[in-house]
């Protein structure tokens, strides 16, 4: 789990949770932060399961977080995007698996348009340095999501992407605090790479495949090119 605030980068990552009752969600809703990327993977019984299984860890750079659902890219496809990343980017990755290296291929396109290099890079060229990214990727499933803090940029193609109104907290009385914080954080998004192909559950929309980007702000703002 991540966040940006300001200039500070903080990323997380929670113990395995045995509880078939847990609710991850509400690690989400803890956050102070005006947005917040989680990656959850429900895994076996097995303590060894989050060092072979390093996809679900965020990668980060400076102000940047980001993850990707899938696991794996072709052989041809991670060498080439070796290949175009810029060595002080290829020098930061700390995961070292393909959900890292799709994640720096982003900043090295938001590199080459000068936007990595700005106090922020605005939705177009986020949108513009995901659509590149993108386009490397082939035609399988791809799902995407970086934010600097600021802007939230989302690649979806494949599965189902899901906003809803986050959920108050549970096992407890509500505080006025907490009311006040659901209120603010009103778009969560979800995504379920076996979604169902029925309706959405109620107070859910179901969101279309493609690239856009959402003002962390205005968690209601999305926007396509």
């Amino acid at each position: 789990m991540g966040s940006v605030v300001g200039n500070e980068t903080f990323v997380q990552a929670r113990p395995i949770v045995r509880d078939a009752n847990n609710e991850p969600v509400e690690d989400v809703l803890r956050t102070a932060s005006p947005c917040v990327i989680a990656s959850f993977h429900v895994g076996t019984d097995d303590e060894r399961f989050a060092e072979a299984h390093p996809s679900v860890r965020l990668a980060r750079f400076r102000r940047w977080i980001g993850t990707r659902a899938e696991v794996e890219l072709s052989p041809a496809t991670r060498q080439r995007m070796r290949g175009e990343i810029p060595d002080f980017l290829a020098r930061s990755q700390s995961v070292n698996n393909d959900s890292e290296l799709v994640f720096l291929r982003f900043l090295a396109a938001l590199h080459a348009s000068g936007a990595l290099g700005a106090p922020f890079a605005t939705a177009a060229e986020v949108r513009q340095a995901l659509a590149t990214t993108h386009a490397l990727l082939g035609e399988g499933p791809s799902n995407l999501m970086v934010s600097d803090g600021r802007t939230l940029g989302v690649v979806h193609h494949g599965g189902t992407l899901y906003s809803l109104a986050p959920p108050l907290p549970t096992g407890r009385a509500l505080r006025p605090e907490d009311v006040a914080r659901a209120a603010a954080r009103h778009n969560l998004l979800w995504y379920d790479p076996d979604g169902p192909s029925e309706l959405p559950p109620a107070g859910a929309e179901r969101i279309p495949e493609g690239i856009f980007t959402i003002e962390c702000l205005r968690p209601r703002t999305l926007s396509r090119d």
